[in-house]
């Protein structure tokens, strides 16, 4: 579950890792590229067409940016109960008495028609953590349902057990 959604997790001598992989921005980056230089040749032809197709990557890719979480990383440090959060803003370091609680949030994003699914809906679920007066977004997951799977309530289960060991 954690993979689907571009997520990687290790366990180096006690200490878990787990990153989000920027593979997704790179393919996104790359046609962001193409599609640019593709409206720019539709506005040196002809005016019309390169508005046109300048709208129509904007319907297209502004949702997706707007999706898009980036490179992230979270190291959990149980010997010396300390976390580590890494996004491209910010890095936060706190220790294990600074977490009041862990969060699953879940959020209606969009409907959309599959032959492959359950359901017609697509789901955001966020597993993060509450620190003081912080709310740090973890783990952005998406889902068929509104409740979180069983996978999802696994890694939300793991993290308050880690993070009870004080």
């Amino acid at each position: 579950m954690l993979e689907y959604n571009g997520y990687s997790y290790k366990n180096k001598e006690g200490i878990f890792i787990f990153k989000h992989s920027a593979i997704d921005s790179i393919g996104l980056t790359i046609l962001l590229l193409f599609s640019t230089l593709l409206v720019i040749a539709l506005l040196i032809y002809n005016i019309l067409f390169g508005v046109g197709a300048m709208l129509l990557c904007l319907f297209i890719f502004v949702p997706i940016v707007k999706r898009s979480k980036g490179k992230s990383s979270l190291i959990i440090d149980p010997a010396n109960q300390l976390l580590r959060f890494n996004e491209s803003d910010r890095k936060i370091t706190k220790g294990f008495s600074d977490v009041v609680g862990v969060y699953t949030h879940s959020k209606f994003v969009d409907e959309y028609s599959s032959a492959f699914k359950s359901t017609s809906k697509e789901y955001r679920v966020t597993i993060g953590l509450d620190i003081d007066d912080l709310k740090i977004s973890l783990f952005k997951l998406i889902s068929d349902h509104q409740k979180p799977s069983k996978e999802m309530n696994a890694v939300h289960n793991f993290l308050e057990s880690v993070l009870k060991n004080k």
